[in-house]
Protein backbone atom coordinates (compact mmCIF):
# COMPACT_ATOMS: atom_id res chain seq x y z
CA UNK A 1 0.00 0.00 0.00
CA UNK A 2 1.18 3.54 -0.78
CA UNK A 3 -0.25 7.07 -0.74
CA UNK A 4 -0.56 9.82 -3.35
CA UNK A 5 -1.94 13.20 -2.22
CA UNK A 6 -3.33 11.56 0.92
CA UNK A 7 -5.20 8.85 -1.02
CA UNK A 8 -4.34 5.24 -0.15
CA UNK A 9 -3.54 2.93 -3.08
CA UNK A 10 -3.74 -0.81 -2.46
CA UNK A 11 -2.62 -3.58 -4.82
CA UNK A 12 -5.18 -6.36 -5.22
CA UNK A 13 -3.80 -9.92 -5.23
CA UNK A 14 -5.26 -10.53 -8.70
CA UNK A 15 -3.38 -7.49 -10.00
CA UNK A 16 -0.15 -8.78 -8.50
CA UNK A 17 -0.80 -12.18 -10.11
CA UNK A 18 -1.24 -10.61 -13.56
CA UNK A 19 1.97 -8.59 -13.14
CA UNK A 20 3.78 -11.75 -12.04
CA UNK A 21 2.53 -13.68 -15.09
CA UNK A 22 3.70 -10.87 -17.37
CA UNK A 23 7.12 -10.82 -15.67
CA UNK A 24 7.83 -14.57 -15.82
CA UNK A 25 6.85 -14.50 -19.47
CA UNK A 26 9.69 -12.09 -20.17
CA UNK A 27 7.36 -9.10 -20.37
CA UNK A 28 8.63 -7.08 -17.41
CA UNK A 29 8.54 -3.77 -19.32
CA UNK A 30 4.97 -4.47 -20.44
CA UNK A 31 4.06 -5.31 -16.84
CA UNK A 32 5.53 -2.02 -15.62
CA UNK A 33 3.63 -0.03 -18.26
CA UNK A 34 0.41 -1.86 -17.37
CA UNK A 35 0.85 -0.90 -13.72
CA UNK A 36 1.50 2.73 -14.68
CA UNK A 37 -1.56 3.01 -16.98
CA UNK A 38 -3.89 1.40 -14.42
CA UNK A 39 -2.57 3.78 -11.76
CA UNK A 40 -3.14 6.80 -14.02
CA UNK A 41 -6.63 5.52 -14.87
CA UNK A 42 -7.54 5.49 -11.18
CA UNK A 43 -5.89 8.86 -10.58
CA UNK A 44 -8.19 10.29 -13.26
CA UNK A 45 -11.19 9.03 -11.26
CA UNK A 46 -9.76 10.52 -8.06
CA UNK A 47 -8.99 13.94 -9.59
CA UNK A 48 -12.52 14.32 -10.96
CA UNK A 49 -13.96 13.12 -7.63
CA UNK A 50 -11.99 15.74 -5.69
CA UNK A 51 -13.05 18.44 -8.17
CA UNK A 52 -16.67 17.40 -7.53
CA UNK A 53 -16.14 17.75 -3.79
CA UNK A 54 -16.12 14.01 -3.11
CA UNK A 55 -13.64 12.60 -0.61
CA UNK A 56 -11.66 9.56 -1.78
CA UNK A 57 -10.66 7.16 1.00
CA UNK A 58 -8.87 4.41 -0.90
CA UNK A 59 -8.14 3.07 -4.39
CA UNK A 60 -7.71 -0.66 -4.89
CA UNK A 61 -5.77 -1.50 -8.06
CA UNK A 62 -7.17 -4.46 -9.98
CA UNK A 63 -5.98 -6.20 -13.20
CA UNK A 64 -7.80 -3.90 -15.65
CA UNK A 65 -8.67 -0.91 -13.53
CA UNK A 66 -9.58 -0.53 -9.90
CA UNK A 67 -12.16 0.30 -7.27
CA UNK A 68 -12.32 3.85 -5.91
CA UNK A 69 -13.74 3.85 -2.39
CA UNK A 70 -15.48 7.11 -1.52
CA UNK A 71 -16.27 8.42 1.95
CA UNK A 72 -20.02 8.34 1.19
CA UNK A 73 -20.65 6.44 -2.05
CA UNK A 74 -24.39 6.22 -1.57
CA UNK A 75 -24.73 10.00 -1.28
CA UNK A 76 -23.20 10.67 -4.69
CA UNK A 77 -25.61 12.31 -7.05
CA UNK A 78 -26.13 10.07 -10.11
CA UNK A 79 -24.70 12.73 -12.44
CA UNK A 80 -21.63 13.07 -10.22
CA UNK A 81 -21.06 9.33 -10.10
CA UNK A 82 -21.36 9.14 -13.89
CA UNK A 83 -18.76 11.91 -14.30
CA UNK A 84 -16.35 10.17 -11.94
CA UNK A 85 -16.90 6.75 -13.54
CA UNK A 86 -16.33 7.98 -17.10
CA UNK A 87 -13.18 9.91 -16.18
CA UNK A 88 -11.02 6.76 -16.31
CA UNK A 89 -12.03 5.48 -19.78
CA UNK A 90 -11.98 9.04 -21.16
CA UNK A 91 -8.42 9.45 -19.86
CA UNK A 92 -7.39 6.21 -21.62
CA UNK A 93 -8.87 7.47 -24.90
CA UNK A 94 -7.11 10.85 -24.63
CA UNK A 95 -3.81 9.14 -23.76
CA UNK A 96 -4.18 6.86 -26.80
CA UNK A 97 -4.55 9.94 -29.02
CA UNK A 98 -1.50 11.56 -27.43
CA UNK A 99 0.57 8.39 -28.01
CA UNK A 100 -0.60 8.39 -31.63
CA UNK A 101 0.83 11.89 -32.02
CA UNK A 102 4.08 10.81 -30.34
CA UNK A 103 4.40 8.00 -32.90
CA UNK A 104 3.57 10.40 -35.74
CA UNK A 105 6.41 12.74 -34.77
CA UNK A 106 8.77 9.83 -33.96
CA UNK A 107 9.15 10.78 -30.30
CA UNK A 108 8.61 7.14 -29.28
CA UNK A 109 9.06 3.92 -31.24
CA UNK A 110 6.17 2.40 -33.17
CA UNK A 111 6.49 -0.83 -31.16
CA UNK A 112 6.15 0.87 -27.76
CA UNK A 113 3.51 3.28 -29.04
CA UNK A 114 1.25 0.58 -30.47
CA UNK A 115 1.52 -1.40 -27.22
CA UNK A 116 0.48 1.69 -25.22
CA UNK A 117 -2.45 2.35 -27.54
CA UNK A 118 -3.66 -1.27 -27.31
CA UNK A 119 -3.21 -1.22 -23.54
CA UNK A 120 -5.14 2.03 -23.08
CA UNK A 121 -7.96 0.99 -25.38
CA UNK A 122 -8.19 -2.42 -23.68
CA UNK A 123 -8.37 -0.90 -20.19
CA UNK A 124 -10.73 1.87 -21.29
CA UNK A 125 -13.16 -0.34 -23.23
CA UNK A 126 -13.03 -3.15 -20.67
CA UNK A 127 -14.05 -0.73 -17.94
CA UNK A 128 -17.12 0.31 -19.95
CA UNK A 129 -18.57 -3.21 -19.59
CA UNK A 130 -21.84 -2.77 -17.58
CA UNK A 131 -20.72 -4.88 -14.61
CA UNK A 132 -19.77 -3.81 -11.10
CA UNK A 133 -17.25 -2.69 -10.00
CA UNK A 134 -16.29 -1.58 -13.52
CA UNK A 135 -17.00 1.98 -14.63
CA UNK A 136 -19.73 0.88 -17.02
CA UNK A 137 -21.51 -0.88 -14.15
CA UNK A 138 -21.39 2.26 -12.02
CA UNK A 139 -22.78 4.39 -14.85
CA UNK A 140 -25.63 1.92 -15.37
CA UNK A 141 -26.41 1.79 -11.63
CA UNK A 142 -26.41 5.60 -11.39
CA UNK A 143 -28.93 5.83 -14.25
CA UNK A 144 -31.16 3.11 -12.76
CA UNK A 145 -30.98 4.60 -9.25
CA UNK A 146 -33.01 7.65 -10.28
CA UNK A 147 -35.79 5.36 -11.50
CA UNK A 148 -35.90 2.39 -9.12
CA UNK A 149 -33.80 3.32 -6.09
CA UNK A 150 -30.23 2.47 -5.10
CA UNK A 151 -30.73 -1.03 -3.74
CA UNK A 152 -32.87 -2.31 -6.61
CA UNK A 153 -30.50 -0.70 -9.13
CA UNK A 154 -27.53 -2.38 -7.46
CA UNK A 155 -29.39 -5.70 -7.41
CA UNK A 156 -30.11 -5.57 -11.15
CA UNK A 157 -26.58 -4.52 -12.12
CA UNK A 158 -25.08 -7.26 -9.90
CA UNK A 159 -27.35 -9.80 -11.60
CA UNK A 160 -26.08 -8.60 -14.97
CA UNK A 161 -22.50 -8.72 -13.64
CA UNK A 162 -22.84 -12.39 -12.75
CA UNK A 163 -24.22 -13.17 -16.21
CA UNK A 164 -21.25 -11.37 -17.80
CA UNK A 165 -18.81 -13.23 -15.52
CA UNK A 166 -20.39 -16.57 -16.44
CA UNK A 167 -20.25 -15.68 -20.15
CA UNK A 168 -16.55 -14.78 -19.95
CA UNK A 169 -15.85 -18.03 -18.06
CA UNK A 170 -17.75 -20.00 -20.73
CA UNK A 171 -15.67 -18.37 -23.48
CA UNK A 172 -12.51 -19.31 -21.57
CA UNK A 173 -13.68 -22.94 -21.18
CA UNK A 174 -14.55 -23.15 -24.89
CA UNK A 175 -11.08 -21.78 -25.63
CA UNK A 176 -9.49 -24.47 -23.48
CA UNK A 177 -11.53 -27.13 -25.30
CA UNK A 178 -10.27 -25.76 -28.63
CA UNK A 179 -6.70 -25.75 -27.38
CA UNK A 180 -6.46 -22.00 -26.67
CA UNK A 181 -5.86 -21.60 -22.93
CA UNK A 182 -6.33 -17.97 -21.80
CA UNK A 183 -5.78 -17.52 -18.08
CA UNK A 184 -6.54 -13.78 -18.35
CA UNK A 185 -10.17 -14.54 -19.28
CA UNK A 186 -10.51 -16.85 -16.29
CA UNK A 187 -9.06 -14.16 -14.01
CA UNK A 188 -11.52 -11.59 -15.42
CA UNK A 189 -14.49 -13.93 -14.90
CA UNK A 190 -13.46 -14.70 -11.32
CA UNK A 191 -12.75 -11.04 -10.60
CA UNK A 192 -16.17 -9.79 -11.79
CA UNK A 193 -18.10 -12.58 -10.03
CA UNK A 194 -16.16 -12.24 -6.75
CA UNK A 195 -16.63 -8.47 -6.61
CA UNK A 196 -20.34 -8.81 -7.48
CA UNK A 197 -20.88 -11.16 -4.53
CA UNK A 198 -18.87 -8.89 -2.23
CA UNK A 199 -20.78 -5.77 -3.35
CA UNK A 200 -24.13 -7.46 -2.69
CA UNK A 201 -23.14 -8.17 0.92
CA UNK A 202 -22.34 -4.50 1.63
CA UNK A 203 -25.28 -2.87 -0.15
CA UNK A 204 -27.79 -3.02 2.79
CA UNK A 205 -25.24 -1.43 5.15
CA UNK A 206 -24.50 1.37 2.67
CA UNK A 207 -28.21 2.05 2.32
CA UNK A 208 -28.75 2.17 6.08
CA UNK A 209 -25.82 4.56 6.49
CA UNK A 210 -27.18 6.79 3.74
CA UNK A 211 -30.67 7.06 5.21
CA UNK A 212 -29.29 7.76 8.68
CA UNK A 213 -27.30 10.74 7.34
CA UNK A 214 -30.05 12.15 5.13
CA UNK A 215 -31.51 14.35 7.89
CA UNK A 216 -28.20 16.18 8.35
CA UNK A 217 -27.99 16.68 4.59
CA UNK A 218 -31.47 18.21 4.59
CA UNK A 219 -30.66 20.56 7.48
CA UNK A 220 -27.51 21.69 5.66
CA UNK A 221 -29.01 22.24 2.20
CA UNK A 222 -32.38 23.51 3.51
CA UNK A 223 -34.13 22.62 0.24
CA UNK A 224 -33.98 19.24 -1.52
CA UNK A 225 -36.03 17.57 -4.25
CA UNK A 226 -38.91 15.32 -3.19
CA UNK A 227 -39.54 11.76 -4.39
CA UNK A 228 -43.10 10.45 -3.89
CA UNK A 229 -43.78 6.75 -3.45
CA UNK A 230 -47.12 4.98 -3.10
CA UNK A 231 -47.41 1.70 -1.22
CA UNK A 232 -50.04 -0.68 0.20
CA UNK A 233 -50.47 -0.57 3.99
CA UNK A 234 -49.11 -4.07 4.64
CA UNK A 235 -45.81 -3.51 2.79
CA UNK A 236 -42.84 -4.29 5.09
CA UNK A 237 -40.25 -1.56 5.68
CA UNK A 238 -37.53 -3.62 3.98
CA UNK A 239 -39.39 -3.26 0.66
CA UNK A 240 -39.74 0.49 1.20
CA UNK A 241 -36.06 1.25 1.74
CA UNK A 242 -35.15 -0.62 -1.44
CA UNK A 243 -37.05 1.99 -3.47
CA UNK A 244 -35.69 5.13 -1.81
CA UNK A 245 -33.91 7.46 -4.23
CA UNK A 246 -30.62 9.14 -3.17
CA UNK A 247 -30.41 12.93 -2.88
CA UNK A 248 -34.17 13.29 -2.63
CA UNK A 249 -36.43 13.51 0.38
CA UNK A 250 -38.67 10.48 0.05
CA UNK A 251 -42.34 10.75 1.09
CA UNK A 252 -44.43 7.57 1.12
CA UNK A 253 -48.18 7.72 0.47
CA UNK A 254 -49.86 4.76 2.23
CA UNK A 255 -53.08 3.32 0.77
CA UNK A 256 -55.36 0.38 1.57
CA UNK A 257 -56.44 -2.42 -0.79
CA UNK A 258 -59.11 -0.11 -2.29
CA UNK A 259 -56.44 2.56 -2.95
CA UNK A 260 -57.96 4.82 -0.30
CA UNK A 261 -55.30 7.16 1.12
CA UNK A 262 -54.53 6.36 4.76
CA UNK A 263 -51.73 8.87 5.35
CA UNK A 264 -48.16 9.98 4.68
CA UNK A 265 -44.89 8.61 6.06
CA UNK A 266 -41.49 10.29 5.66
CA UNK A 267 -38.19 8.48 5.21
CA UNK A 268 -36.86 9.54 8.63
CA UNK A 269 -39.89 7.83 10.22
CA UNK A 270 -39.04 4.70 8.25
CA UNK A 271 -35.41 4.59 9.42
CA UNK A 272 -36.35 5.27 13.04
CA UNK A 273 -38.79 2.36 13.13
CA UNK A 274 -36.40 0.22 11.12
CA UNK A 275 -33.85 0.48 13.89
CA UNK A 276 -36.39 -0.07 16.67
CA UNK A 277 -38.69 -2.74 15.19
CA UNK A 278 -36.81 -4.36 12.31
CA UNK A 279 -37.24 -4.91 8.57
CA UNK A 280 -40.50 -6.87 8.76
CA UNK A 281 -42.65 -4.14 10.31
CA UNK A 282 -45.58 -3.17 7.99
CA UNK A 283 -45.67 0.50 7.10
CA UNK A 284 -49.24 0.90 8.41
CA UNK A 285 -47.77 0.61 11.95
CA UNK A 286 -46.16 4.02 11.50
CA UNK A 287 -49.58 5.55 10.80
CA UNK A 288 -51.12 3.84 13.82
CA UNK A 289 -48.45 5.37 16.06
CA UNK A 290 -49.34 8.88 14.87
CA UNK A 291 -53.03 8.37 15.61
Amino acid sequence: MFKIKGVKFKLNLLFLLVLFLFSISGLFNEASLTFLIVLLHELAHSVVAVNEGVKVNEVELLPFGGVVKFANLIQLKPKTEIKIALAGPLFNLILSLIVLLLIRYKIISVHVGLFLIRLNLTIGLFNLIPALPLDGGRVLRAKLTTKIGFKEATKQVLWLSKIIAASVALIAVIGIYLGEFNIILLIIAFFIYFIAVKEKQYTPYLLMEYIAKKKNQFLTEKVVAVEHLVTEQHTPLKDIIERLVPNRFNVILVVDSDLKILGLVTEDQVINELVEEGLGLPIKSLLEQES
